[in-house]
């Protein structure tokens, strides 16, 4: 029995360690956008990089918390929304400004945003129906 006790431990321990790490990382996105975005001039990449780092702090904060609250779907609905808009982003800049890109092209914003358009708009479609639905079945209780 204490070997389980001690095992639920590290695993508690190890999610605990990969959310503030997704936390940390993710803030340092959300630096190098501002930093794109008014030193360097860049405002496309500036607003991917601070829309991809919000992704991730808020996916962190919710792995921090653990369970699962209205407030943790929503979070987690809002940095897949997040995720989607990045791809949305992707896929303008790779259309309007292409040389944003640098030797890429634009092909590789128009590439990169459809896959991530792809898969986090229909997750965020997907997210907003599970939590509607659960906060339904939560408040008929």
């Amino acid at each position: 029995m204490e070997e389980l006790e001690a095992t639920l431990r590290d695993a508690r321990r190890k999610k605990r360690r990969e959310a503030i790490l997704l936390s940390l990382v993710g803030a340092v996105f959300v630096a190098a956008g501002v930093f794109l975005l008014f030193v360097v001039k860049s405002p496309w990449m500036g607003a991917m990089s601070i829309c991809f780092g919000l992704m991730g702090n808020l996916a962190g904060l919710v792995e921090l918390r653990g369970r699962t609250t209205l407030t943790t779907d929503i979070m987690l609905t809002v940095s897949c929304f997040l995720f989607a808009l990045t791809g949305v982003l992707m896929i303008v800049s790779g259309v309007l400004a292409p040389d944003s890109w640098g030797w890429r092209g634009g092909r590789a914003g128009i590439i990169g945003g459809g896959l991530a358009l792809a898969f986090f708009g229909p997750g965020t479609v997907i997210l907003v129906i599970v939590t509607v639905r659960r906060h339904r079945a939560r408040s008929r209780r």
